[in-house]
C-alpha cells in the first residue's frame, strides 16, 4: 500500500481548538479603579509532567500561567454502531473549470472533466477534554458561562468545505464536567485549580479517493454478424453503403526522422505521404510539412502524461501489392519528450515490431556511376540509386567505373558480386515478359511475378536504416520513418 497522510484526526483537533478560543474573562478593579478584558489562551496538550514543566518553564520558582484552557485527547475508539458497507464505492462525474495559463486564473468554460470514485469511510469516536486552569472561583465561572451555553448538549463541526468530501460535517456533544480537582492538601503542595470539561465527537477516516480523468474516445472495434451464426465481411452485409472514417483528437500528424518524433498541426495534412521519403533523403524542411506543436498541448487534450520510457507510439503503415493485397504493418516504441525540444519525442523502437527482412541486408546504398567498387569482395551486395550499363542488346557501353564490368542495372536495382562479376539479384523493373537475368544465369521469365509483386524488406548494413519496397509505387523507402497522417499513428498512455 502506498503511504498517504490526509491529516484528519489533525484537522477534528485543530477544530475543536479553535471552539475553545477566543473566550475571555474580565479582570478585578486596579488602582484606579478600571477593569480588564483579558483573552483567555488555548493550548494542545494534557497535564503531564513534561506539559507541567513547560507552563512553569522549567522552574520550580516559576507560578502557573493561568487562567488557560488545555485540550487533548483521552480517547479514540472504533464506533460499531455507525459502520457501513465497507466495500460501498460512490461515483460521481465532476467538470472543473477552465484554467489559463496566461493570466493564471478560471475562465467561465467548462474545462477538464472528473470521476470520482470516493470508498466507504471507516467510523471512529473522538473524545476530548478541556481542562480549564483558573486562579479563583470568579475567573472560572466567567469561563465556563460561556462555553456551556454553546453546548445544549452538541455543537456542529465541519473539517473543510470540500463538496464532495461526505464526511466534513460532525458535532461535539459534552459529556462531562468535573468542576474542580482540588483535593486536601498534603505536605506543601499547592495545586493550581482545574476545571475538566469532556466531550466526544463521532468522526470518519476515509481512504483516498480515486481521481479519474475522462479521456477521449479513439477507438470503437464492432463485430458483426450474420443471422445464421456466420461471420460475413461487411461489404456482404451493408452493400454498397460501407464507409470508414478515421477521427484522430486535435488532427495531428507526426514526423519521424531518425529517433526523433515531431507533432504537427493541421497544416501539415496531406501535404506529403509516408512513400515520399526515398532512400537516403531526408526532407528538406519542417514547415513544409506543418506547423511544430509543444508535445504537453497533446497531454492536455487527453489528460495524461507522457512517461519517458512507458508511454508508447504506434505507428500504422500499409502498402498494396500489385495484385492489390493489402499490407498493414504497425511498428511500436517507446518515447520520452525531448527536454531541449518539447516539440520533439526521443523514439525509441522496440526491435521485436520491426518488420523482418525478406532479403538479405545489403552493405550499402550507392550510386553505381560515381562508386568504384574495385575492392568489393565476393558476395557484397549495394542498392542502387541510378541505372548503369546500357539496354541488353547494346552491353558494350558502360558509363560507370570499369569494376562493374558489363553489368546491366537500373535504379532500385540490388546487385551482389558472384566471383568476380556483379550480377542482379533484385530486378526493380520486372516484367513478366522480360529476358533480364536474375543472378546472372536465369531467365526472369521462368520465375513469375510473385516474388517481385510482394512487399519486401531490407537492411543497409552502413546506416543500420532498413527499407521497404513498395510494388505499387516501384520504390525504396524507409521501412517506419517519414510522415504519418492523422488516423495513423497512436499514442497510448
Amino acid at each position: 500500500m502506498d503511504h498517504f497522510y490526509d491529516g484528519q484526526v489533525r484537522r477534528y483537533i485543530l477544530q475543536f481548538i479553535r471552539m475553545m478560543s477566543n473566550f475571555s474573562y474580565i479582570t478585578g478593579k486596579n488602582s484606579k479603579g478600571a477593569s480588564e478584558t483579558l483573552q483567555v489562551p488555548v493550548k494542545y496538550g494534557d497535564m503531564s509532567r513534561q506539559v507541567a514543566q513547560i507552563i512553569k518553564k522549567g522552574s520550580e520558582n516559576t507560578l502557573i500561567a493561568a487562567p488557560q484552557i488545555s485540550c487533548y485527547i483521552t480517547n479514540f475508539a472504533y464506533d460499531r454502531d455507525r459502520m457501513q458497507n465497507p466495500y460501498h464505492i460512490d461515483k460521481t462525474h465532476v467538470r472543473e473549470r477552465e484554467f489559463d495559463d496566461a493570466t493564471q486564473t478560471y475562465t467561465g468554460a467548462p474545462g477538464q472533466a472528473h470521476t470520482i470514485e470516493r470508498i466507504m469511510p471507516t467510523p471512529f469516536e473522538l473524545t476530548f477534554n478541556a481542562d480549564i486552569f483558573t486562579t479563583n472561583t470568579d475567573q472560572k465561572l466567567q469561563i465556563l458561562e460561556q462555553i456551556l451555553v454553546l453546548f445544549n448538549p452538541s455543537l456542529e463541526l465541519q473539517t473543510t468545505d470540500n463538496f464532495l468530501d461526505w464526511t466534513s460535517l460532525s458535532f461535539v456533544e459534552i459529556t462531562n464536567i468535573l468542576y474542580t480537582s482540588r483535593a486536601i492538601p498534603s505536605g506543601i503542595a499547592d495545586d493550581i485549580d482545574v476545571a475538566t470539561l469532556t466531550f466526544r465527537t463521532p468522526i470518519w477516516l476515509s481512504p483516498p479517493a480515486k481521481v479519474k480523468k475522462l479521456g477521449v474516445i479513439t477507438n470503437i472495434i464492432t463485430s458483426m454478424f450474420a443471422d445464421d451464426g456466420g461471420e460475413n465481411t461487411l461489404e456482404e452485409m451493408l452493400g454498397e453503403s460501407l464507409s470508414r472514417q478515421i477521427s484522430t483528437p486535435g488532427n495531428y500528424a507526426v514526423l519521424l526522422l531518425g529517433n526523433r518524433m515531431t507533432l504537427l498541426g493541421e497544416a501539415g495534412n496531406g501535404l506529403t505521404t509516408h512513400a515520399d521519403n526515398r532512400q537516403n533523403k531526408a526532407f528538406e524542411s519542417q514547415s513544409q510539412y506543418g506547423t511544430k506543436i509543444n508535445w504537453h498541448k497533446l497531454e492536455a487534450l487527453y489528460s495524461k502524461t507522457i512517461l519517458g520510457g512507458a508511454t508508447q507510439v504506434k505507428l500504422q503503415q500499409s502498402a498494396t501489392n500489385i495484385n492489390g493485397d493489402d499490407i498493414i504493418v504497425n511498428v511500436t516504441g517507446t518515447v520520452a519528450i525531448d527536454p531541449q525540444d518539447e516539440t520533439t519525442l526521443l523514439f525509441t523502437v522496440d526491435v521485436d515490431t520491426v518488420p523482418t527482412n525478406t532479403m538479405n541486408a545489403v552493405d550499402a546504398v550507392i550510386n553505381p556511376l560515381t562508386f568504384n567498387p574495385v575492392n568489393a569482395p565476393n558476395g557484397t551486395r549495394y542498392l542502387l540509386t541510378e541505372s548503369i550499363g546500357s539496354a541488353k542488346d547494346d552491353s558494350t557501353v558502360n558509363v560507370g567505373p570499369s569494376a562493374w564490368g558489363n553489368l546491366i542495372a537500373n535504379a532500385n536495382d540490388i546487385v551482389e558480386k558472384v566471383g568476380n562479376i556483379f550480377v542482379v539479384d533484385f530486378n526493380a523493373d520486372f516484367d513478366d515478359g522480360s529476358t533480364q537475368l536474375l543472378r546472372g544465369n536465369l531467365d526472369s521469365s521462368s520465375l513469375g511475378d510473385s516474388t517481385f509483386n510482394q512487399v519486401h524488406y531490407v537492411t543497409n548494413l552502413t546506416s543500420g536504416i532498413q527499407y521497404k519496397w513498395l510494388p505499387e509505387n516501384s520504390m525504396w523507402v524507409k521501412s517506419y520513418e517519414g510522415f504519418y497522417e492523422p488516423g495513423t499513428w497512436t499514442i497510448e498512455f
